[in-house]
């Protein structure tokens, strides 16, 4: 479930609240006394990216290449083709 942070704005009190999108937003401030309206604060959401891909480094790069063959000439073969080298 989703945490929705309010503020009251008669006396500036900040809350959250941990409820379902469709539960009703609270229309006072719970601080005994003051009976303020509420109104919601947007704020930024807490999302953290963890694994393989999400690093600045790695983000990009698509698939994996494979390297080059070693060719025994001691160059590197062309790709999709055979090594005219490797031929004895």
């Amino acid at each position: 479930m989703p945490i929705y942070e309010y503020k009251c704005e008669k006396c500036n009190h900040h809350f959250e609240r941990q409820q379902s999108v469709s539960d009703p937003a609270p229309r006072k401030c719970p601080i005994d006394g003051c009976q303020g309206k509420v109104t919601r604060v947007f704020s930024v959401p807490a999302i953290m990216f963890k694994g393989k891909g999400w690093h600045v480094n790695d983000y990009g790069r698509g698939r994996a290449t494979k390297p080059a063959a070693s060719c025994p000439s001691g160059g590197s073969c062309p790709s999709g083709g055979s090594c005219p080298a490797a031929t004895d």
